[in-house]
């Protein structure tokens, strides 16, 4: 999410005694803090010079009116004064003043979205930039909007570069409003990339700067990016820790932005599993998805899909899930493909909750398909900021070696000042000649990994096969050993597995397996490995593990799996088991194959007394 037209801030308050050159020095700082307030203090500046009509001042002051009215939705208002500014500005022979009215034209020719005459006008301005001296904040704003309207082309390559461009700028600038704002900005971008490390660090930062600048309107908008973020991530503390100082600031907010986006608001609650606070945003409005913003539309079905899934409507979820499909089936690229894939999980839960396994199946592979586009894009993203922090050290060190060069002699400053447009521009040729190449190369990469998945996965549930295991057990246990730190060893055979698949059939007993798959992979950790031993066997190595929360652990997760119900009617299962030994390093074997053996004696012996139990020590 990018920062969206800010809402107003209290006015300023002025005493009708500052300069002129003070409240345009004011209006600057408002810039993408309160663009309101910079609106009011240049119509407060037009009121002050009224008497002098010639005033050059005066073109700046409608600039700043005519800005304000644009982002703010009043674009023919914002035209009229736009021209009169253009008029002083050609009056006084001031050509900085003339590039930002024709960034005005541009800005508004991609509200009207006539995208490609916009972006056509942003690089004459870019163009003609380095022929006017232009402060830093007319730079980000060139930057900061060529780099939006790239975005509405879908040109994302081109955008991250012109984001980063803006962020440099925006770091030169006296007002805190556009650093604040291009980190947003670009943290969104990320996100909608799906490169979420570097979009996590990103709006994590716009977040501290917008609370300590009392930027709230861009507090919010970081709020709602980290809210996708820390869902996209599972980082469920951090988003709890982001919903208690929203309602810290909660007050300071303005009126409606939060409102306004129910549905991020939504899946942050939902993130960090409080699924009340979730319902609390959503019930008042479950019917009302036409008034969500046409870009939030999805994330609302999701969270209202999520929320009553988990509330045990599996019906109305699945209700809400297929009208938000039919919806937008007429126009799937408006669908935004993280939010898709995020809803085509939930659909997925839910069709599987109902018996539907058919349904299920074509949700899962229509999200594997958008996972594969997303996981592309995210690559492409991270090496593109990659690229852009490499390129900015050089930059840094080439202004070094100019300023040097500049206190020795003023024509050394001239023919270094020429040297470093030409080596900008040779910079700028040279990515653009390795962007084929990084994208081949990129595309082999991806390709080894996806051949590499494949041999060390089980092709029915997904998880690790046994060649994976054989891999990395060694390792793992060579590492515990130098570090002092323990492994558990856990071998679990689902019990009575043959008679259901004579009874029931392979193809429902191989929907026994995947539910039992998806189980263990949601209740272990991300550091543990999960693994398909064979058959209905499975393994799991557990570093350094508490051997009381594990042995509670595998007891939640056979209590869930007789919870589970498989088929309807007479072809009903339910109360599946499972049998478990564990084995730990040390006490039992010092190697992987000594540790295989004490679970597998400990997973006969709970056959033997019973099934349905975990057996974790002798006696």
């Amino acid at each position: 999410m990018n920062s969206p037209s800010p809402d107003p801030n209290p006015a300023p308050v002025l005493d009708g005694t500052q300069a002129p050159a003070r409240l345009l020095e004011q209006a600057d700082s408002l810039l993408y803090i309160d663009i309101r307030g910079a609106g009011t203090l240049g119509q407060r500046l037009l009121d002050a010079t009224r008497d002098e009509p010639t005033l050059a001042l005066r073109g700046q002051a409608h600039f700043h009116v005519a800005f304000s009215l644009l982002r703010t939705g009043q674009a023919e208002r914002g035209v009229a004064h736009n021209e009169l500014a253009r008029a002083s500005f050609a009056a006084h022979d001031d050509a900085r003043g003339l590039l930002m009215c024709d960034q005005f034209d541009a800005l508004h020719l991609q509200i009207q979205g006539r995208l490609q005459e916009a972006l056509e006008l942003h690089l004459r301005i870019l163009a003609r930039s380095a022929e006017v001296a232009r402060r830093p904040i007319d730079l980000y704003i060139c930057h900061n909007s060529r780099a939006i309207t790239r975005k509405l082309l879908g040109q994302h390559d081109y955008m991250l570069l012109d984001f980063y461009e803006a962020l440099a700028t925006a770091k030169t600038c006296d007002s805190p409003g556009p650093h604040i704002n291009s980190l947003t900005n670009l943290g969104g971008s990320h996100t909608d990339l799906w490169n979420l490390g570097e979009a996590q660090k990103l709006s994590e930062q716009a977040l501290d700067l917008a609370e300590a600048a009392g930027a709230w309107s861009s507090f919010a908008v970081a709020v709602f990016n980290l809210a996708q973020i820390y869902d996209g991530l599972g980082l469920h503390e951090r988003c709890a820790a982001m919903l208690a100082r929203i309602g810290r600031n909660q007050d300071r907010i303005l009126p409606g932005v939060l409102a306004r986006n129910t549905p991020l608001m939504a899946i942050a609650h939902l993130c960090a599993g409080d699924i009340e606070g979730a319902g609390a945003w959503l019930d008042p409005g479950l019917a009302q998805t036409a008034q969500v913003e046409p870009s939030n539309r999805t994330d609302h079905a999701r969270a209202h899909a999520t929320y009553l899934l988990a509330t045990g409507r599996a019906t109305q979820a699945h209700d809400v899930v297929k009208a938000h499909l039919a919806a937008v089936a007429s126009a799937p690229l408006q669908d935004p493909p993280y939010s898709r894939m995020r809803l085509l999980h939930v659909a997925t839960d839910v069709c599987e909750s109902l018996g539907d396994t058919a349904c299920a199946l074509r949700h899962l592979r229509e999200a594997q398909r958008l996972y594969e586009t997303l996981v592309d894009r995210s690559a492409r993203a991270g090496f593109i900021a990659t690229q852009v922090a490499h390129e900015t050290a050089l930059a840094r060190d080439d202004r070094d070696r100019a300023r040097e060069a500049q206190e020795r002699a003023e024509v050394d400053r001239r023919r270094l000042s020429t040297l470093n447009l030409a080596l900008e521009e040779r910079m700028r040729e040279s990515q653009r000649l390795n962007a084929a190449l990084q994208h081949k190369i990129a595309e082999a990469e991806a390709l080894q990994e996806q051949l590499r998945e494949q041999a060390v996965r089980d092709p029915l549930t997904r998880l690790y096969n046994r060649r994976f295991l054989d891999e990395t057990s060694l390792a793992r246990i060579q590492l515990a050993r130098r570090q002092g730190t323990s492994i558990a060893i856990v071998l679990i055979d689902i019990d009575h597995f043959k008679q259901i698949n004579d009874l029931y059939g392979h193809s429902r007993g191989d929907e026994v397996l995947q539910a039992f798959a998806r189980l263990l992979h949601e209740r272990m950790r991300r550091s543990d490995i999960v693994c398909r031993f064979g058959g209905e066997e499975f393994v799991l190595l557990v570093d350094n593990p508490e051997p009381d929360a594990l042995v509670d652990l595998l007891g939640k997760a056979l209590r869930q799996f007789r919870s589970l119900r498989f088929g309807v009617g007479e072809d009903l299962i339910d109360d599946c088991t499972f049998s478990a030994g564990v084995a730990w390093l040390g006490p039992d074997g010092d190697d992987f194959e000594s540790l295989v053996r004490v679970a597998d004696l400990r997973m006969y012996r709970a056959k033997t007394t019973g099934r349905a139990r975990i057996c974790h020590a002798d006696g």
